[in-house]
């Protein structure tokens, strides 16, 4: 029968346990200690379970974070070779839009019409830089229609040199007739006059403008613009009154498309019938006829098919310098009517 302890719960027996050196220690077993007992090892056992099942949430969680770290760190690295990307893009099309220009310029220059002149003056359109971002733990690239912008561009400059390669290809001499060069030396002047529509500097009158004023330093050497045959040298004033504004002037003609004139010359160095080239001196800048200080006039007019000539913005036609709106002068502004010419420059 159980016997009662000292704290009064009943003895359900004695451990012995033995020490290394004989001794004997006896521990009373109790329906308290025996309870206590079992608690812990319902304790400690749960915490083992738990242990068991909590440790591999914790290692797969560790993983998905290394995981997490390694697609931020290649986003990252993605990301910076991307932006050095478009910036290189943004560079190439900004290539691409002047070499478009150009070409713009010279199907101009040539005359050639739709569908290789389409879309010459007009505004570049600006794209979205194109981007990077993370979904769902994936890098992604987000559309902004580069490959579309690339493909458009690229298939226009080819149509425009395509078209440049047939007029030539049809015609070998227009290269050498068309006016193409900037009628001065250098880069020493500036635009007071543009082509269109504008108030006259001198008697301030609003009237359509059929050429470009360039200042100069006086006597500086006014050059021929293509290779062609000199029609008239002299006072524009034997050409008739709307003449006497250009003041001393010299007309070169260039195959059957275009006419050259140079006004305000302070003097002219070839004559009429005489062949000149690309390049060569026919006179220097002056303030002759209706100038306010010494400057060119330089006029460049384009036989249409009815045998009249159009006044054409210069700037077209020259190729050699770049002007602050390449876009803008490749619109093509040529007026309506054409020009009322002496049979003396059309000879």
């Amino acid at each position: 029968m159980p016997e009662p302890s000292v704290d009064g719960s009943v003895r359900l027996g004695n451990l012995q346990i033995h020490g290394p050196r004989g001794r004997v220690r006896y521990f009373g077993v109790t329906f308290a200690r025996l309870r206590l007992g079992l608690a812990a090892l319902i304790l400690v056992g749960s915490l083992v379970v738990n242990a068991a099942l909590v440790a591999p949430v914790v290692v797969r969680s560790q993983f998905s974070r290394t995981e997490q770290v390694e697609v931020f760190e290649e986003h990252r690295r993605l990301a910076a070779r991307f932006e050095a990307l478009a910036e290189r893009y943004s560079e190439v099309r900004q290539l691409a839009s002047e070499l478009d220009s150009r070409l713009c310029k010279i199907i101009l220059a040539y005359g050639v019409g739709a569908p290789a002149n389409e879309g010459c003056g007009e505004a570049v359109d600006v794209l979205e830089e194109p981007a990077l971002t993370l979904q769902q733990g994936e890098v992604v690239l987000i559309e902004s229609g580069v490959e579309e912008d690339v493909e458009r561009v690229t298939g226009r400059i080819e149509g425009r040199l395509e078209a440049a390669f047939e007029v030539e290809r049809a015609e070998p001499g227009l290269v050498e007739s068309t006016p193409s060069a900037v009628p001065l030396r250098g880069d020493d002047f500036v635009l007071v006059g543009p082509f269109g529509q504008a108030r006259n500097r001198v008697t301030g009158v609003e009237e359509f403008h059929y050429g470009i004023d360039l200042a100069a330093s006086a006597g500086a050497p006014v050059l021929a613009t293509a290779a062609g045959r000199v029609t008239y040298a002299g006072r524009g004033a034997a050409l008739g009154r709307s003449w006497v504004r250009y003041g001393r002037i010299v007309g070169i003609r260039h195959g059957d498309r275009f006419i050259t004139l140079f006004g305000h010359l302070d003097t002219t160095e070839v004559r009429a019938g005489e062949s000149v080239s690309r390049g060569q001196r026919i006179g220097t800048v002056g303030a002759t006829g209706w100038s306010v200080e010494p400057n060119l006039h330089y006029g460049v007019l384009r036989r249409r098919g009815d045998g009249g000539y159009f006044a054409v913005d210069p700037r077209i036609h020259i190729l050699d310098y770049r002007w602050n709106e390449e876009g803008f002068i490749a619109s093509d502004r040529t007026p309506a009517n054409p020009l009322t010419l002496p049979a003396t420059l059309r000879r």
